[in-house]
């Protein structure tokens, strides 16, 4: 089969995954590189010598999540991003990077309507399994029997479209944190100045109750003077 395994998954966590490995375990160990493999906008790919002919290759969707429906909100006030992976493994001998790139970028699609699903959305380690992995497994099956330039062709434009959602996404989540990061160091400024405010009133008022006090301590000398002095002047 020209795709040896492959699966899809959110946010790290596996959903489902369909595929076989081979006597020598290559299969096994490209996937688990692949799916170690931090998420980016694009493509991620990976091969070593060891486990030729056998390549990994992921794609990600980056998804601004609803926190009312998903129940989720950042620490930081932004949108959550909710990662979706979708990897396989191919024989590179018997298919191209091409046709495995157009291969997940059809699960994409077919994927589509399942995502809004709250197994997917919230499940654990192969929630999915039971209902999809079929289906990706006749996906993979499908891949080998569709001629190559045909899946290509589809393939292209859809990614293009997909990738400039994931770029729009990731920066319109990086200037909404810019402007909260701006309207923090604003509040700060503030809280500065107020606390200047503050102390200059502190101040003032300290020195008013000095000068008060200064005045109140003058006229309790003079009285304490009027009533002790005279005994002292009788007794001489």
């Amino acid at each position: 089969m020209t795709i040896a395994w492959s699966s899809v998954a959110r946010d790290g966590t596996i959903l489902a995954e369909a595929g076989s490995d081979d006597p020598k375990g290559r299969v096994v160990r490209t996937a688990q590189r692949i799916s170690r493999m931090n998420p980016t906008a694009g493509w991620e790919k990976t091969h070593s010598w060891k486990d030729a002919p056998f390549k990994g290759i992921k794609f990600h969707l980056h998804e601004v999540a609803n926190p009312d429906a998903d129940g989720f909100q950042q620490s930081d006030g932004g949108d959550r991003i909710m990662i979706w992976t979708f990897s396989c493994v191919y024989d590179s001998k018997q298919t191209s990077e091409q046709a495995a790139k157009a291969f997940l970028t059809k699960i994409v699609y077919v994927t589509e309507a399942l995502r809004g699903m709250p197994w997917w959305r919230e499940g654990d380690t192969l929630s999915a399994q039971a209902s999809f992995a079929p289906t990706l497994q006749q996906q993979m099956e499908s891949a080998d029997r569709t001629g190559q330039m045909s899946m290509m062709n589809q393939h292209v434009e859809e990614t293009k479209e997909i990738m400039a959602n994931n770029i729009e996404n990731i920066l319109d989540r990086g200037a909404r944190i810019e402007d909260l990061d701006e309207e923090s160091q604003q509040l700060n400024m503030m809280a500065r100045v107020f606390k200047k405010k503050a102390k200059q009133l502190k101040r003032a008022k300290m020195m008013q109750n000095a000068k008060h006090g200064a005045m109140v301590g003058t006229a309790v000398t003079g009285v304490v003077g009027v009533c002790v002095i005279p005994p002292l002047i009788a007794l001489l």
